[in-house]
């Protein structure tokens, strides 16, 4: 906000008042930076879901077949693969949703709130559409596999680790950029007050 403010303000020393002007190039390219590192947040934590579960997915698979496995050990590979569609699925179709911002000021502004959003509800459902999942598979496979069943305690330690995480980082990272993103918004769409 500091910058913002730092653009803003003008002295016009006829009238002896303080007025205030924008300097649209400079403001334009500070929300195009917040929306370039919001966007690189969003396409690392995408690229890292497709890459990381595909990958898992296909070294489980491979170690399944070379063991000649079937039954309750295909359940994590195909889960680890599933994922990996998903999240290129969700990735996709957040492209086609951002095609609709103006290539505007507000236009660009509004394209980065929204991307924080996205981030924020991608977190908030992480727990319900992944961990949980996830865990429940890792348990299940654990489960039929006696030998390592001490390994169950610490997969289910992901759950609040997971979790509190999660909330760590929305109210410590994306909170207060969507509240700077969203003030700037309020000041140049509120009506000038004389």
């Amino acid at each position: 906000m500091k910058n913002f403010e730092e653009m803003q303000s003008i002295w016009e020393s006829q009238h002896d008042e303080k007025l205030f002007a924008v300097d649209d190039t400079a403001l334009h390219a500070y929300i195009k930076r917040k929306g370039r590192t919001t966007r690189s947040l969003l396409e690392l934590f995408e690229w890292i879901m497709i890459a990381l579960n595909l990958l898992v997915g296909v070294a489980l698979a491979v170690d399944l077949l070379r063991d000649n496995g079937s039954g309750y050990r295909l359940i994590l590979p195909v889960t680890y693969l599933t994922f990996s569609a998903y999240a290129l699925l969700r990735r996709l179709k957040r492209q086609a949703n951002e095609v609709r911002f103006k290539p505007t000021l507000l236009g660009e502004l509004d394209k980065a709130i929204w991307q924080i959003d996205y981030l924020i509800r991608q977190g908030q459902t992480m727990m319900t559409w992944y961990v949980l999942p996830l865990v429940l598979a890792l348990s299940i496979t654990v489960f039929y596999n006696q030998k390592s069943l001490w390994t169950l305690a610490p997969t289910l330690a992901l759950i609040p680790l997971c979790y509190f995480g999660i909330r760590w980082e929305i109210n410590k990272w994306h909170l207060p950029k969507k509240r700077d993103l969203e003030a700037l918004r309020e000041k140049l769409i509120a009506p000038e007050v004389h």
